[in-house]
């Protein structure tokens, strides 16, 4: 069984209705949804009640997406897990797609592919072929929505986001990419599959590179590796992406991005 985590917190109406309708109508019903509700409890249990598929709805008081995730991960009955968006959706037969993967592959984690239908885009420049193990590189390029992860070969307590990185959080950014580096670390197999699984909104990259989104870069690389290397890739993203980022003193956001990544240290 397949176990959807969905941090929420109630205002997006018409996405919930989207998401839901498209897990009332998957092909493969092996599938529960753990709905973490942040806020307007109410309005989501009016909105669950309307479709039959197997659900569980927590409400928590603190915010934030990876908080929300972990606290969700306390609930889950299935044997493979992923965390799904609240605006995103998927195909009618994601689920049953996913089930026949994981039964012909080794790896203990299998990423796949995100899609705008309306854009008619892809959200990233996937790679053409399946890759049996991702590279520590390819890990970069991975969105929390297209991971699924099998229990029965990823021990649940190695399942953990920081919680000091995701929306609401400290760092607004990169707990995805933070997730998938430590079980790189504990030796896990990573592996990819061009296969469209699930639907997303692509959106503007220069609406993501805010000055809070920029400043949690260094200490997202700094938590993957060590204060030398964290400090080069946060001048090199800083310079391949300048154009992109918002604001007008851009100098000083630079310095106060090298001095953020050097302040921080992991909790």
């Amino acid at each position: 069984m397949i176990s959807v985590i969905v941090p929420t917190l109630g205002t997006r109406q018409m996405e919930l209705i989207r998401l839901f309708d498209s897990l009332e109508n998957q092909s493969n019903s092996d599938f529960e949804v753990i709905l973490v509700s942040q806020d307007n409890e109410e309005k989501i249990k009016n909105l669950l009640s309307d479709y039959n598929f197997s659900h569980k709805h927590i409400h928590i008081n603190k915010k934030g997406l990876s908080h929300a995730r972990n606290v969700g991960l306390n609930y889950i009955s299935g044997d493979i897990v992923t965390f799904s968006d609240d605006d995103c959706w998927y195909l009618n037969n994601s689920f049953e797609k996913v089930h026949s993967y994981f039964k012909n592959s080794t790896a203990g984690i299998i990423c796949f592919q995100m899609f705008d239908p309306d854009k008619n885009e892809y959200l990233k420049n996937y790679p053409a072929e399946a890759q049996p193990t991702v590279s520590k590189r390819g890990l970069w390029s991975k969105s929390s929505i297209e991971i699924f992860i099998d229990l029965k070969k990823v021990k649940k307590e190695h399942l953990h986001f920081d919680e000091e990185f995701g929306l609401g959080a400290k760092y607004p950014s990169g707990e995805e990419n933070i997730l998938l580096f430590d079980l790189y670390s504990l030796g896990y197999q990573i592996a990819y599959e061009p296969e469209l699984i699930v639907y997303h909104e692509k959106k503007d990259i220069v609406t993501r590179l805010n000055t809070k989104t920029v400043l949690g870069k260094g200490p997202m690389f700094k938590r993957m590796y060590n204060t030398p290397v964290s400090l080069a890739l946060i001048t090199l993203f800083f310079f391949k992406k300048y154009n992109l980022i918002q604001g007008e003193n851009k100098a000083k956001l630079l310095i106060s991005s090298l001095n953020e990544t050097i302040r921080y240290n992991k909790s």
